[in-house]
């Protein structure tokens, strides 16, 4: 589902079988049957930086070649359209991704960001390259988890690059409002930049009572700033990120 740790490996199969449907890539454009076609993934997401305390709504989807996509909200209005062009729109898009801004809560409150975007089922609407109906649905909720905590290294730490590390935090039980929850899975990321990014990111099951990775050695390098964040995503897909920084010696 979603953008956290994602190995995408995309492969294209063709069997060739006595009566087979013709492949979207030698059918006319605009030959479609008028079915309906469900898109393989639709959704509509929160990410809560609790650390720089901003938010932002980000929408997904993927699925057959389209032309064009529509998103509805709550009352039915189009909130997000795109529609492909010239030589794009006879290569065909498969995926969509937007994120939107995401002002601090200086400027842009919580209660106020929610109220802007009410829970309830957000519409996929749009055409395949073969002219059929591309359709899709999220239930969008305003549940997010807790931010975790009791990082190690905490922030501000003088860590030891020579030595084993073990990047570890609480795990998370309960959302923003206190209610028990059970996360859908923890993305693990520690980066630093000095002229080039370097990025170590793995993903663990929400069910990990202690949430703990080892990072390789050849990772750490001496005189350095590394953060180290934590995105915590719950069933619905929303996502809460907490980060702290820390040197090594």
């Amino acid at each position: 589902m979603r953008s956290i740790a994602t190995v995408i490996v995309v492969g294209v199969v063709v069997l060739v079988l006595g009566g087979a449907a013709t492949p979207w890539w030698l059918s006319s454009s605009g030959s479609g049957t008028g079915t309906e076609v469900e898109l393989d993934e639709s959704q509509v997401f929160i990410e809560f930086n609790s650390t720089d305390t901003d938010f932002g709504i980000q929408f997904f989807w993927d699925g057959e070649p389209w032309e064009y996509m529509n998103v509805y909200n709550t009352d039915g209005k189009k909130v997000l359209s795109v529609k492909t062009k010239k030589n794009l729109r006879d290569q065909g898009l498969t995926e969509g991704f937007f994120e939107s801004a995401e002002p601090p809560a200086s400027v842009l409150s919580m209660s106020a960001f929610l109220a802007r975007f009410p829970a309830g089922t957000y519409e996929f609407e749009g055409r395949t390259q073969d002219g059929d109906d591309l359709v899709g649905d999220d239930d969008f909720t305003h549940v997010l988890p807790a931010p975790p905590v009791n990082f190690s290294p905490d922030d501000g730490d003088l860590v030891d690059p020579n030595l084993p590390l073990v990047l570890s935090f609480d795990a998370v039980t309960q959302d923003l409002d206190g209610t028990p929850l059970l996360p859908e899975l923890y993305e693990v990321i520690l980066e630093t930049e000095n002229g080039i990014l370097r990025v170590f990111s793995i993903v663990l099951e929400g069910d990990v009572a202690n949430p703990a990775v080892t990072v390789p050695p050849q990772f750490l390098k001496s005189g350095e700033t590394y953060k180290f964040e934590v995105i915590v995503q719950e069933p619905s897909g929303n996502r809460t990120i907490a980060e702290i920084e820390f040197d090594t010696m």
